[in-house]
Formats: C-alpha cells, sequence, structure tokens
C-alpha cells in the first residue's frame, strides 16, 4: 500500500555522484520521480550546500575545517536551492526553503511555528527543501548528520515514509568490496535487528554510511514512521519509494510507536539537567511508574519547574527523559527522602512526586547523558 508524505533524503555523495561538484540531472531525477506521483506529498531533506559553495573561497575541493565549511554553506545554500528550484520548474512545481537549526526543534514553540509552516507548506502542493543551518550550526556539520535530520523532520510534518537515499542498493550483509557473496537485506523488523545482521560496524560504515542511517531509522521507527534505505541513482527504486511504496531495504517502526505528544521530548538535545537515580528507580519508571525523590541520587545542571530533564543511571545511561515538578534546588534537598520527609521539607502542597509517567518517555538502552 502506498504512503502519501513521504521525507525523502538526499547525501551530498548521491547529489554529487561521487564528485566534487552538484549534478543538475541528478537533481531533476528526483523533481520528475514527484511530479510522476501525483496524489503524494514530499518533503526533501538535501544536503550539498557545501559541495555548491566551496568553490567561491577559492578551493579546489570541499574543505574539511569548520569555518570554511560554514562559509560554503553560506554561499551554497543560495545556489543549492536555485538548482532545486530550477529542477521543479521544469516539472511545473514550487519549492520552498527550509533551514532548520537545532533550537527549532528543541524549543516547544518553534517546534511548533515549524511544523504548521510545513504543513501548511504541504497542503499548498508545495515541495519544502529542508537542511540544517550549517552556517549556524557546529555539531551537525562535522558529522554529516542530515540523517537524523530527516528522521526528526519525518516525525515535524508526521509522514507515511521516511526515505534515505544513497548510491548503494540498501543495508547490505558484508562490504561488497570484500566479499561478494553480499546480499541485499530487503526487509527487517528494527534498524537493531540490521545491525546483527551486518556483522560489525566497520561493514556498516563502509557501505554507504549506514550507522547514521540506521539511527534515523531506529528513531523514526519510534514515531511510527517505517524507513526505507535505498538507490536514488535507481530511477525504478526512486519511483518506488517517492510513491510511497517499498525498495532497498524496508525497515518497519515500533509496534508501539511514541503518541504524537511525546515526540517532542523524544528528539531534544541539550537538556537542562539531568537527575541521577538508583536500580530500583531504574526498575520503576521502566515499569511506568511515577519517579519518586526516594530513588534520586544526584542532581546536576539547571532546571525549572516545567523542565524537561534526562533520568539517567550511575554509569550515565539515560533511561528516561520527562517534564520535572520540582526545580534543581528542591531536588537536591529532598532526593533519597521518603514521601513524609518530603512533605516536612517542601510542605504538603509540593506533592512528592518528581516526575510523572505520563510526562515522561522512555529512552532506548544504552544513550548516554
Amino acid at each position: 500500500m502506498g504512503r502519501r508524505r513521504v521525507v525523502l533524503k538526499l547525501g551530498s555523495r548521491l547529489l554529487t555522484g561521487g564528485a566534487k561538484r552538484l549534478d543538475p540531472e541528478r537533481l531533476a531525477s528526483v523533481a520528475r520521480a514527484i511530479a510522476a506521483a501525483p496524489g503524494q506529498e514530499a518533503v526533501i531533506v538535501s544536503s550539498g550546500a557545501v559541495a555548491a559553495g566551496f568553490d567561491a573561497l577559492g578551493l579546489d575541493a570541499p574543505p574539511t575545517r569548520i569555518e570554511e565549511r560554514q562559509a560554503a554553506a553560506a554561499v551554497g545554500q543560495g545556489r543549492l536551492m536555485k538548482m532545486w528550484a530550477d529542477a521543479f520548474q521544469e516539472v511545473d512545481r514550487t519549492v520552498a526553503q527550509v533551514l532548520l537549526t537545532n533550537d527549532c526543534l528543541t524549543d516547544r514553540k518553534r517546534y511548533n511555528a515549524a511544523r504548521g509552516a510545513m504543513r501548511a507548506l504541504l497542503r499548498a502542493g508545495i515541495v519544502p527543501i529542508v537542511n540544517e543551518n550549517d552556517t549556524v550550526s557546529v555539531e551537525e556539520i562535522v558529522v554529516g548528520d542530515n540523517d537524523n535530520l530527516a528522521a526528526m523532520t519525518a516525525a515535524l510534518v508526521d509522514a507515511d515514509l521516511l526515505a534515505l537515499l544513497t548510491d548503494v542498493p540498501g543495508v547490505l550483509t558484508a562490504d561488497p568490496e570484500q566479499d561478494p557473496t553480499a546480499q541485499l537485506v530487503e526487509r527487517a523488523g528494527s534498524a537493531e535487528e540490521l545491525r546483527s545482521l551486518c556483522f560489525a560496524k566497520k561493514a556498516i560504515e563502509s557501505t554507504g554510511g549506514m550507522v547514521t542511517k540506521l539511527e534515523a531509522a531506529e528513531r523514526a521507527g519510534r514515531f511510527g514512521i517505517p524507513t526505507v534505505i535505498a538507490d536514488g541513482t535507481d530511477a525504478s527504486a526512486l519511483a518506488a519509494v517517492v510513491s510511497g511504496r517499498a525498495a532497498g531495504t524496508f525497515i518497519e517502526a515500533d509496534d508501539e510507536p511514541l503518541p504524537a505528544r511525546r515526540h517532542w521530548m523524544a528528539v531534544q538535545k541539550g537538556l537542562s539537567g539531568y537527575l541521577v537515580v538508583d536500580d530500583g528507580a531504574v526498575r520503576a519508571i521502566r515499569g511506568r511508574a511515577s519517579l519518586l525523590p526516594s530513588g534520586i541520587v544526584g542532581v546536576g545542571g539547571r532546571f525549572r519547574r516545567g523542565d524537561l530533564v534526562s533520568v539517567v543511571d550511575g554509569a550515565g545511561t539515560e533511561h528516561a527523559r520527562g517534564i520535572v515538578r520540582f526545580d534543581d534546588r528542591e531536588v537536591d534537598r529532598i532526593r533519597g527522602l521518603h514521601t513524609a520527609a518530603v512533605r516536612a521539607t517542601l510542605g504538603v502542597e509540593h506533592g512528592h512526586v518528581v516526575m510523572r509517567p505520563d510526562r515522561m518517555v522512555l529512552s532506548r538502552e544504552g544513550a548516554s547523558k
């Protein structure tokens, strides 16, 4: 069954064809595929700003220094959008530039504003072209994490499918350059399943940057959005994913996805603070119970009532994040105390629950604060 709203992520390697500069025909092929799928809504998460702008700095190749990459992106953003606009003009479609920063996805008001703007564009039949604002971003420009940006964009617009397009057929069981018997994995129940099928991290990294793609697929799956990893240079595969059909490697969404109201909590970075809890508290919150002061052994950062904070164990592994009902100084005063002692310390009106399960989202095992 086709999926009506698709987020397509295209990396620089795909858009350049392995060369130094963007290939206009690669962009045109995507525009033609979208135009040939009436009734579909498409959002494009596009890399390529650095590749489009580095020559203006007098460089012969894309730079590696952060400040030069940011400068190249500043020049290249306009050029990249001009190339996308030209490609879609040929098929009588309009595009819109959407530059996101981490603040857009971590600040609740900005998140809702971006969500509303994207929905308005899609209703009007306009194709949003999304990119990280590389000129003011540091971390993302280093790790090239547009895969995870695409997953967060898919959640932002309530997409039916996330398509991570690369220049390989999908997830393979091994590096084909090292193992000629490597096979395409056509379907998987989860990204974790694919990590084990690929056997080694080295094999995953050598096959089209699959590490971040699997991270993105895992994140999208938590939102109830399946992921396709496919070859964007293959016309039939491109046509399939644009139409919302499976191609390459299809990764199923979680059976119990996060409710929409918890999407925002799950995608946040750079939280204000964290609570360190004991093993009993870890078991309680993973059993969907409230977090009580008696299970808290430490407090980090500065936060106020109503802020989103992380809940970690003694080793720094995050187990949950949620809206805290006390500020950092109050939690520090009542940590380790039982209910009666909490009320005696802060007063009855404050209550004794630090974080309720209905305002909490569980984290994947192994995440670090």
